[in-house]
């Protein structure tokens, strides 16, 4: 069936996809699972290319096929891509890779079974040169089905295997979006496949009528599928090129840092570690983030001995001046109180005779959980120096006067 997409809408489309092609077989092509993947993707964007009719009627000009061949051998291709991408849930559900290369030959001799049976039962439509739609027939109906069987067995599959991986522990939210993504793909792929089937049946039992609605809906189905399936294969792209432009998880939580941890080392520069933090592009490494992670917290440390109790009144006017939310009012306390007592060593080394316990920061038994403890506290950094050094300032004239 040829695309009823608008060309506006449709090329830039396709052309994205076979860039998202290009770079996967170039940069992400190191696995079976990945393999198999980029091969599904180009069997997907040949069959959009095919559907396309510019295409259609470049191939019928210069090739002994008819636009309907060429319509049918889509419908083909269709079932082929299907193959290699079984092969990819195979890998994701823990099977033998070994067990998998052989598995993949079944795969494509069933899809090489039902694209023969698609061309034989589409015989009369291409003589006619008519869809099969408009041909109809029971040898129509026949080509429809052999047509569904493996998309609807796709369907099973992924739904069931991304219902599996959504329920396992430790799945990041941005993992569970791709699954729902890929589910969704999946159960439309289903029911679109399933209408098609059922309604070529009923059109020949004449309890429907249906063939506008499948003329219509054939023509675009299959590209925003294809289409939805290509920009949930460029996840892992946007994701390597977010991480080298710096937007990655690692790279924000760093830079979120980063003010608090210029004042910490400012004040104790040696609590800088002899590591190595040259890297290349924006990106940050863990080793990076666990560095600044390590001199942050080593500087709290230090200055424990420099810590007072914080002012009820000040604690009050600095959350009403900087607007701090209740369930970030603890942070905020801590952050002005870390704040007062930076400034008070800046002015002397020897700590306060009425030094305050501070809450430590605690023995966090990951990355993770030592940044997560930090930033909270990091968010107020900046705004608790102000508030301190402003205070500073005020009581510095009054004792003037």
């Amino acid at each position: 069936m040829t695309s009823s997409i608008s060309a506006v809408i449709a090329w830039p489309l396709i052309g994205a996809m076979l860039l998202v092609v290009a770079a996967r077989w170039r940069w992400f092509n190191g696995t079976s699972a990945e393999r198999y993947l980029n091969a599904t993707l180009t069997i997907i964007v040949t069959t959009q290319l095919l559907r396309e009719h510019i295409v259609e009627r470049f191939i019928a000009d210069w090739s002994p096929l008819t636009e309907t061949a060429v319509q049918q051998v889509s419908l083909c291709t269709i079932v082929a891509s299907i193959a290699p991408f079984l092969c990819v849930i195979s890998l994701l559900s823990g099977r033998d890779p070994k067990v998998v290369r052989r598995q993949q030959f079944l795969f494509y001799l069933v899809a090489g079974v039902l694209a023969l049976g698609i061309l034989a039962a589409g015989t009369r439509a291409r003589r006619g040169e008519q869809p099969l739609e408009i041909s109809g027939g029971w040898d129509g109906v026949l080509a429809w089905v052999a047509f569904s069987v493996l998309p609807l067995f796709l369907a099973f599959e992924m739904v069931r295997r991304c219902a599996a991986e959504y329920r396992q522990s430790g799945v990041t939210a941005g993992e569970k979006l791709v699954l729902v993504g890929i589910a969704v793909a999946g159960a439309t792929i289903g029911v679109t496949t399933m209408i098609a089937a059922v309604l070529a049946v009923l059109q020949e039992l004449h309890l429907v009528d249906s063939v506008e609605y499948r003329l219509a809906t054939h023509s675009r189905n299959f590209f925003w599928i294809a289409t939805t399936i290509g920009a949930v294969s460029a996840a892992p792209l946007v994701k390597e090129l977010a991480g080298y432009l710096g937007y990655d998880s690692t790279s924000k939580r760093w830079r979120r840092l980063q003010p608090m941890w210029q004042s910490m080392v400012s004040m104790f520069p040696d609590s800088r570690l002899p590591l190595d933090s040259s890297e290349s592009g924006r990106r940050v490494s863990k080793v990076q983030l666990h560095r600044t992670t390590v001199e942050i917290r080593d500087a709290i440390l230090r200055l424990r001995p420099h810590c007072r109790a914080v002012d009820p009144s000040q604690l009050a006017s600095f959350v009403a001046s900087e607007r701090v939310p209740g369930r970030e009012r603890e942070s905020a306390e801590l952050a002005l109180q870390l704040a007062a007592a930076a400034q008070d060593r800046s002015g002397t080394a020897n700590p306060p005779g009425d030094a305050a316990g501070m809450t430590a920061p605690s023995p966090s038994a990951s990355l993770d959980d030592e940044v997560g403890e930090l930033l909270p506290l990091a968010k107020w950094w900046v705004a608790a120096c102000r508030f301190v050094a402003t205070r500073h300032s005020s009581d510095f004239e009054s004792s003037s006067e």
